[in-house]
């Protein structure tokens, strides 16, 4: 301020461009935390979908755990059922060599 208790133009301004400044980061953090939020949005849908396809209810991580659990015995299991299928295969093929060796 001058001595008369007016404002310094110049001080002014600058507080004026000081506040200009602050106001627009101010707008570039809102635009920031709004894009934060619409992909928090988006992966938080997805989820949604992805547990409602899955058969759990949003907030039952406990049964997805048990679901990811017996889908994985379900797993173990299925691949041993494969693993016999393709002994016994083996053996039909052996079989059908000796078969075709002893008509030919």
């Amino acid at each position: 301020m001058s001595e008369s208790g007016s404002p310094d133009n110049a001080a002014v301004a600058q507080e004026l461009e000081a506040l200009e400044r602050a106001v627009g980061a101010l707008i570039e953090e809102l635009d920031a935390m709004r894009q934060r939020v619409a992909t928090a949005e988006d992966r938080s849908g997805k989820l949604e979908k992805t547990l409602k396809i899955t058969g759990v209810k949003p907030g039952e991580p406990a049964r997805l755990e048990e679901r990811l659990g017996e889908l994985s015995e379900e797993n173990v299991r299925l691949r041993e059922v494969i693993k016999e299928a393709r002994e016994r295969a083996a053996r039909i093929r052996g079989r059908l060599v000796v078969m075709e060796d002893e008509t030919s």
